[in-house]
């Protein structure tokens, strides 16, 4: 047997994976919600609903595609990555334009950190860790699907 099969996933990834990928949800819904403040008061001057309901709409799209990160989707952990890229990308005029830099800058550096992180190693072992999970209960599933239909099989009478 190869070590990849000897290999059991357990049902919850490590600790040190799980941290890391909390710590990038909870710094991206900040950083969602910093951008969206500094984009509100600088850039463009909507009424309060519109700004709470586009801000809440961004955050749920955040959470669909955070999902499927944990269901081991690289390609939303690439979307994540790069929407951080985007939301510092945003904040960088506002360093220029507002008095109180210091917000905008501490919101580019912490996007810039989640686009750090989401590069990792420890997010891309995260990833992969799900992937292989599910793609084990996808096995397994086959698997038992595949021995109830042997068991239902009617049997020939002689």
């Amino acid at each position: 047997m190869s070590n990849q099969e000897d290999k059991v996933n357990l049902i919850f990834p490590p600790w040190k994976l799980m941290g890391t990928f909390l710590l990038v949800t909870i710094m991206l819904i900040l950083g969602t919600a910093f951008t969206g403040g500094i984009v509100f008061n600088l850039y463009i001057q909507l009424s309060p609903e519109w700004e709470i309901g586009i801000l809440f709409s961004i955050i749920i799209i955040f959470c669909m595609v955070n999902f499927r990160v944990t269901r081991g989707s690289f390609l939303c952990a690439k979307i994540l990555k790069y929407y951080s890229l985007f939301l510092a990308c945003i904040c960088i005029p506002a360093v220029l334009i507002d008095d109180d830099y210091l917000f905008s800058f501490l919101t580019i550096f912490s996007m810039l950190s989640v686009f750090y992180l989401i590069s990792s190693s420890k997010y891309q072992k995260l990833v992969q860790y799900q992937f292989d999970f599910f793609e084990d209960i996808k096995e397994a599933k086959q698997a038992i699907e595949k021995e109830l239909a042997g068991l239902k099989k009617p049997k020939n009478k002689r």
